[in-house]
């Protein structure tokens, strides 16, 4: 391939296989010779082409498969009993960070433990810039003493107890199933939190009640609905993750750097719907706190699941990330 140079030969497993193998036959056949004369780098072009509709495709899949997965679990929640403010704490939160788990986990089992981690340092940079600069684009966003007081605190807390695992280079599978306990404690504050704040009940009750609707349907539509919103989201987690790696492969980046750029961006998507129709309704510290929320969950959950499964090398992820984040 024109697009891999001989100091990048680890990325090589970034295209698929059957993409190497059909597409140079497919553009050779299509092109007549008087194109092939004409100098311009066939194999490089179609696969830099390639790469490009894996990204789209990708980000496209993670969106619909996240809001498969939220609205089918949301159902399934509501019909076994949950109350609305248990359900927008825990699955609604949870499935909201669903995109990043599902290219963190593909990335770490392909041996790209670097995207990983790059991935949860830009996503929670896009959420508290690109999220909530967005929002503030609709409507002006006001932060509740308690968001700037308990969850700004918890976030920088966070943050920092991150760039101290980071510290050696390697997040070990003890430090994942801290982050993990970590998690079902802020988990459980949050239930107890949403369920004596009536304002915050009330705001969480409501996005619930949109994402449920009116109708019943029967449990086999939205089982289903779960199932699809599972499998688009591990097969835009593999586009997305493969075709950053094999675009931005010339420009010699480090997988970190790749991970908190482009990919970040991919699966920040839904976290910029969520806080954008909040902020649209008026719902200022729903935008804040889904943002803030999201953030704390990228750190605790993905990174701590992903980190349980199998230990992250983050070699080129260093303290100044650290800072930024």
């Amino acid at each position: 391939s024109g697009l891999r140079s001989p100091g990048a030969s680890g990325h090589r497993a970034a295209c698929p296989g059957w993409a190497r193998r059909g597409l140079s036959t497919a553009w050779s056949e299509s092109r007549s010779g008087r194109a092939r004369r004409s100098g311009v780098p066939e194999g490089p072009v179609l696969e830099l082409a390639l790469s490009l509709l894996l990204i789209v495709a990708g980000c496209a899949l993670l969106y619909l498969g996240g809001d498969m997965l939220v609205s089918a679990s949301t159902f399934i929640a509501d019909r076994i009993g949950m109350s609305p403010v248990a359900i927008g704490a825990t699955v609604v939160a949870i499935g909201t960070s669903a995109p990043e788990f599902s290219v963190s986990l593909d990335a770490a089992l392909d041996g790209h433990s670097d995207v990983s981690v790059g991935n949860v340092v830009g996503s929670n940079v896009c959420n508290i810039i690109l999220v909530l600069g967005l929002c503030g684009l609709f409507r002006p966003l006001r932060a509740s003493r308690t968001i700037c007081r308990i969850d700004f605190p918890i976030l920088i807390a966070v943050s920092l107890l991150f760039t101290w695992m980071v510290r050696d280079f390697v997040i070990s599978r003890i430090e994942g199933i801290a982050l993990v306990l970590m998690l079902i404690v802020y988990v459980t504050w949050n239930l107890r939190r949403a369920a004596s704040d009536e304002t915050i009940g009330q705001a969480i009750t409501e996005e619930v009640s949109e994402a449920i609707g009116d109708d019943t349907p029967a449990w086999l539509g939205p089982v289903l609905r779960a199932l699809g919103g599972v499998i688009c989201l591990g097969l835009g987690a593999k586009w997305l993750v493969d075709g950053s790696l094999l675009t931005l492969e010339p420009f010699h980046l480090s997988e970190a750097a790749i991970g908190v750029t482009v990919v970040a961006l991919g699966t920040s998507v839904p976290e910029i719907g969520t806080s954008i129709i909040a902020a649209q309704k008026g719902h200022g510290d729903l935008a804040v706190g889904n943002a803030i929320g999201s953030s704390v969950f990228n750190i605790l959950g993905v990174l701590g699941v992903t980190a349980s499964i199998r230990p992250l090398a983050a070699n080129d992820v260093d303290l100044m990330d650290g800072a930024i984040l």
